[in-house]
């Protein structure tokens, strides 16, 4: 699942007793001021339940990539364990070059920070005009809820594949995800050792 301030109060104990949630994104930050109120408090019950998590950043095109990287910084603990940060791209509004710039700097700095490169959540068209080609390291979270991406055109590793989930713990609609690999795989995005 990936979750937001949208989904307000989650009950994490009846996701993990009734649902078979092996992870969970959870929204920390947009732009350069914006903190999810819910961040802390999903943070920690979804990791006390046993649910692999992970922060997202909402990337907006009028700040720049510095700014918005301390904002997730300040809100993001680094904990191993932990999937990668994700920067949640979907608005366009910058010229490539202005683009590669700013999210290059946001990738650099979360990089050095959290030792992982950031997981790129994106739609097909904006995949297509900023990151196709380039940032061949990062993960590649895309969402289709239509299709399944096309694994020639789109490299990925995390589908959105429902806006409109249903489960337990979760009063309103949730997104849905499934991530592409295995067990062994995933342990290894989040560098678990056995």
């Amino acid at each position: 699942i990936d979750i937001s301030n949208h989904q307000k109060n989650i009950d994490w104990e009846s996701i993990s007793k009734k649902e078979s949630i092996y992870f969970a994104f959870i929204k920390a930050t947009e732009g350069e001021s914006y903190k999810d109120k819910y961040f802390k408090y999903n943070w920690e019950k979804s990791l006390k339940v046993g649910i692999y998590r992970g922060a997202y950043h909402y990337y907006i095109s009028s700040s720049t990539g510095e700014n918005q990287a301390k904002n997730f910084i300040e809100v993001v603990p680094k904990e191993s364990g932990s999937l990668p940060p994700v920067v949640d791209i979907e608005e366009d509004g910058l010229s490539v070059e202005e683009f590669d710039k700013e999210l290059g700097n946001f990738n650099k700095i979360l990089e050095e920070t959290y030792g992982q490169k950031p997981i790129i959540y994106t739609v097909s068209n904006l995949y297509e005009k900023y990151i196709k080609g380039k940032y061949k390291d990062n993960p590649i979270w895309i969402r289709d809820i239509v299709k399944p991406p096309n694994n020639d055109k789109i490299e990925w590793q995390f589908w959105q594949y429902s806006n409109r989930g249903h489960i337990s713990g979760i009063d309103s609609y949730v997104d849905l995800n499934v991530f592409n690999g295995d067990e062994n795989d995933f342990k290894t995005l989040i560098k678990i050792k056995e």
